[in-house]
């Protein structure tokens, strides 16, 4: 049988590290200026605005997962989802420091969404990385 085991997303070895460092900067970015708007919303619409909490989630994991897509394709070296994930856990530190006075459950939610979403974009890029090589060899 196989006996292939596939490697943690959380084991750096075999990374680029200015990689890993831009993934966690990038996502600290985009986590402050996605926070800064929706402050902004907030005390600019107050009483319109209801569902702040699905919107912090969803906006950190739809960062989080592009980033984690883009470092894959960059970075092209077969490790997307230890990029993805190292810049979600900069993104869960982020998270639980700007919104823990909230709530800490809602601060926990959006940081693990930051970390899944970067783990889902980082397989997506993975795998459309590989999809591309597997049609450029067939031609």
């Amino acid at each position: 049988m196989n006996n292939y085991r596939r490697p943690s997303p959380f084991d750096p070895r075999g990374t680029k590290i200015a990689f890993l460092v831009l993934s966690a900067v990038l996502n600290i970015a985009a986590g402050l200026a996605f926070f800064s708007l929706v402050d902004w919303l907030m005390l600019t619409y107050g009483n319109l605005i209801s569902g702040i909490d699905t919107t912090l989630m969803l906006g950190m994991f739809l960062a989080s997962l592009m980033i984690g897509y883009i470092m894959s394709q960059v970075a092209a070296d077969g490790k997307g989802m230890t990029y993805g994930v190292y810049g979600g856990l900069a993104g869960l530190v982020l998270s639980v420091l700007r919104i823990w006075s909230s709530s800490l459950l809602l601060a926990a939610l959006v940081g693990l969404v930051c970390v899944l979403g970067g783990y889902n974009g980082g397989m997506l890029g993975e795998g459309v990385r590989r999809m591309r090589a597997k049609q450029k060899k067939q031609r």
